[in-house]
């Protein structure tokens, strides 16, 4: 293995390690460089050549064929039995630099951030800081998803008024959730293979005129998610749950994951893992997806499955996607308010919205059941 490690204007020629960390669950990378102490009986002196905030640069590799693995700053300079550790992390440590006390009036954010970065200076490799972001600025109303009204006549003579609410209370909260979970993985989903975008077809036995999702299609879909470089940790498959008990139960990979959930004996949502995709059990036999194999392109939202048009399940990449919501709203009537209904009415409304942060820059795919004819 060879390397070559530069800290401002010297090269590293005696090391004793290196350690670079990169985690998604972490906001910078960061290198720790550890140095000897001595050298021939003789103290190494960096005071005056290495100081904090030093660019770093370190390029690993083999047979003389280098790779930059991490770009930085010196942050800490400290010693550890004996070595002398340069510990380093990646451009957001300019973030931590002091900036200007200043005042802003009738600036937006974009104005104000551009500002502060000047001070910050440049990003290793990126000349000066721009703040140019690729995520779409979100500034509509959420949408509003309603219930159906409910009458209910004579509530006061029932028994347990206060059940029969309950029980439309969940009736209508399971149905606008099914409903916002459909907009989502519609709004979530490709509309056509791309460069970021996967379409994958089933593989399996033949069921019901269509194969069958088997696990070598979900090994198929990480195999292409590595190879369009798609963030590791975050990835989800959402099947409907038709398809989710065809693949769990067909497989004792999965099925042995099952023993170590709660066994209640309520059905709900689970989720199984597969070499790094969580593969979710959506509400429901239908995601409202569907794939036209004719035009090669998603079908219109809750198209009916017929002819070339066949069902798809939903796979996306967390950190790129968002949801955002209120919380169930009741909206009630009283009896004596309602001459027409000559009822107490009531209903509820939830406000919802999902989509992708980002405009460009997006992994997202489609898994569809080949049909067989």
């Amino acid at each position: 293995m060879c390397h070559k490690i530069t800290v401002g204007s010297y090269r590293l020629v005696l090391l004793e390690s290196v350690k670079i960390t990169r985690s998604v669950e972490a906001l910078s990378d960061t290198a720790v460089i550890v140095l000897p102490g001595m050298v021939h009986n003789q103290t190494i002196e960096i005071e005056d050549k290495v100081k904090v905030g030093d660019a770093v640069k370190i390029e690993l590799g083999y047979n003389d064929k280098l790779k930059t693995e991490f770009e930085g700053y010196v942050q800490r300079i400290g010693t550890d039995g004996g070595s002398i550790k340069l510990e380093c992390e990646d451009g957001l440590w300019l973030f931590r630099k002091a900036v200007a006390d200043k005042v802003y009036a009738n600036k937006d954010v974009k104005d104000i951030l551009k500002d502060i970065a000047g001070q910050c200076g440049p990003v290793p490799g990126q000349g000066n800081f721009t703040v140019e972001p690729t995520e779409t600025v979100y500034s509509e109303d959420l949408d509003v998803y309603d219930s159906q009204n409910y009458k209910i006549r004579n509530i006061y003579l029932h028994a347990l008024p206060f059940e029969k609410v309950q029980f439309y209370t969940r009736k209508s909260a399971d149905s606008i959730v099914k409903k916002e979970i459909a907009d989502a993985a519609y709004n979530y989903a490709p509309l056509q293979a791309g460069s970021k975008s996967i379409v994958l077809n089933t593989t399996g036995a033949t069921e019901d005129g269509f194969k069958q999702l088997q696990l070598s299609d979900v090994l198929k879909l990480a195999e292409t998610a590595d190879r369009m470089g798609m963030p590791e940790g975050k990835r989800n498959l959402v099947l409907p749950s038709d398809w989710w008990w065809e693949l769990v139960m067909n497989n004792e990979i999965l099925t042995g994951q099952m023993k170590y959930q709660q066994a209640n004996g309520v059905i709900e949502p689970k989720i199984v893992n597969y070499y790094g995709i969580k593969i979710h059990k959506s509400l429901g036999d239908k995601l409202g997806l569907g794939y036209d194999t004719n035009t090669s392109k998603k079908a219109a939202q809750g198209a009916t499955i017929t002819g070339t048009v066949c069902p798809a399940a939903l796979f996306f990449c967390g950190e790129e996607v968002y949801k955002a919501g209120g919380q169930f709203e009741m909206f009630y009537l009283d009896k004596s308010q309602n001459p027409s209904g000559r009822a107490f009415e009531f209903g509820f409304q939830h406000r919802f919205k999902a989509g992708h942060q980002m405009s460009g820059d997006r992994y997202t795919g489609l898994l569809y059941k080949t049909k067989v004819i």
